[in-house]
């Protein structure tokens, strides 16, 4: 039997800003799988307003925000929200992370990744 460890929390994580002003704690909407750490999350968007809880970045759902009102994280700690939405601790904003250790949806490539990142002013090497 083979065991393979879990992905520490902030695994991506190369630097951030001072303090706590990188961090910060979002709930994520229920999902039929667990949210990995380093899952790239976008701010829910319904009737053009945000709906404050935070899914799966998809190309689907980059290309309906034509305002571009969507906020962007990436999540830092394994998240179980299958059973119902879930808060999830988060690095949202002025940091460097790895760009292997990332959690993409198929449809997201990392230089797409690092253009909705950039927004947040997060740099993806």
């Amino acid at each position: 039997m083979i065991y393979t460890a879990p992905r520490p929390a902030f695994a991506f994580l190369l630097s951030e800003g001072n303090g706590e002003i990188s961090r910060d704690e979002l709930t994520l909407k229920t999902s039929a799988t667990v949210y990995a750490v380093g899952t790239l999350v976008m701010s829910e968007i319904a009737a053009g307003a945000a709906t404050g809880k935070f899914v799966r970045v998809t190309q689907t759902l980059v290309d309906t925000d034509t305002g571009h009102i969507a906020d962007y994280a990436i999540v830092s700690e394994e998240t179980d929200a299958t059973a119902a939405d879930a808060l999830a601790p988060v690095i949202s904003w002025l940091a460097t992370v790895k760009s292997r250790e990332l959690v993409l949806d198929a449809s997201i490539t990392p230089s797409e990744a690092a253009a909705l990142l950039k927004k947040q002013f997060v740099r993806i090497r």
